[in-house]
């Protein structure tokens, strides 16, 4: 072989590489990084999607928790990551959230991101405390309007999703309420169990037990479909008979931008593998979380909308954390 073939050949495999190495993803651990500590229900879900995600992609996934600033640092650090498709992120719905909410953050949501796949849906529960006698929403709304700022509705901190919810639903519904804040879902429900405020949203796996032990009522579910871990308890939507009420928590897969095509397309093709396992839905409904696997495009959606939604209100109320 001459040295002009070996020459001729050598370019040629070197840059056949970038397309052979992408052929290949994923060929090392992936980074999952986790905006929460570890030990909470978004972590355990996370860890059970990641590991299922890890088993058909073939690789381990290393579970990176980088909590701090409702979930800004996380944002912040995948923005930054390398596009290589070896740093991916559960992100929730307050990456739409904060750059309204916060004064500065280092990301713009939809363009340093790369969608994948929805992860999982969480809704809140509208739970009551039981002194009020009301036995659904209709009732809940008519005491609510026969005295107006009487009552409260809890919330587990400024800015947080369940608050936005909360405001929400007086907007809605048009009505006069205070809103209480604490520093967590714990210590509201330990109010709502005393009395000292009337009704929360709570998110599902914190209602669950309160609600089967008798000590709160359950009124409705805050999302436009019913969840799986309560089937019986009807929709806001389905109890007031209104429409367009969806206040919902989620995480979403999601990569830094310019991560490449066929790398996105590995992901998303075994994202779809792991919502067809009935064994991990069954699961992570016991946790109060429904799995959701969906199309970028959705992810898209579910970003915009809520960036919107959320967004409104925030300015409107003047909301800062």
């Amino acid at each position: 072989m001459t040295k002009l073939k070996m020459l001729m050949l050598l370019f040629v495999s070197v840059l056949c590489m970038p397309a052979y190495a992408q052929d290949l993803y994923p060929n090392k651990p992936i980074k999952f990084v986790v905006p929460y500590p570890a030990g909470g229900v978004s972590d355990n879900s996370s860890r059970a999607i990641a590991d299922r995600l890890g088993r058909e992609l073939g690789q381990t996934m290393i579970i990176e928790n980088k909590a701090g600033a409702a979930s800004t640092l996380s944002s912040n650090y995948v923005a930054r990551a390398a596009p290589d498709g070896y740093t991916i992120y559960a992100a929730p719905v307050s990456i739409v959230i904060n750059p309204v909410l916060q004064e500065k953050v280092e990301y713009d949501a939809q363009k340093d991101f790369a969608p994948i796949s929805m992860m999982i849906t969480s809704a809140f529960v509208l739970q009551a405390n039981l002194d009020l006698k009301v036995k659904d929403l209709k009732e809940l709304l008519a005491l609510i309007r026969a005295n107006p700022d009487k009552y409260a509705i809890g919330t587990s901190g400024m800015g947080s999703i369940n608050h936005l919810a909360a405001e929400y639903f007086i907007k809605n519904f048009g009505l006069k309420m205070a809103v209480i804040h604490y520093k967590g879902g714990a210590p509201a429900a330990t109010d709502l169990i005393g009395g000292r405020i009337h009704m929360m949203f709570s998110a599902t796996n914190e209602a669950l037990p309160l609600v089967n032990a008798g000590r709160t009522q359950a009124i409705a579910v805050s999302t436009s479909k019913r969840i799986s871990s309560m089937p019986d308890l009807p929709t806001i939507d389905e109890a007031s008979g209104t429409k367009g009420f969806d206040a919902v928590f989620w995480l979403a897969l999601l990569a830094p931008a310019k991560t490449p095509e066929p790398v996105l397309r590995r992901l998303e093709s075994a994202m779809q593998v792991v919502g067809a396992d009935q064994a991990l839905r069954d699961d992570l409904a016991k946790k109060g979380v429904d799995l959701h696997v969906s199309t970028p495009a959705e992810v898209q959606s579910y970003m915009q909308r809520d960036g919107a939604k959320w967004g409104q209100i925030i300015r409107e109320l003047g909301i800062k954390e």
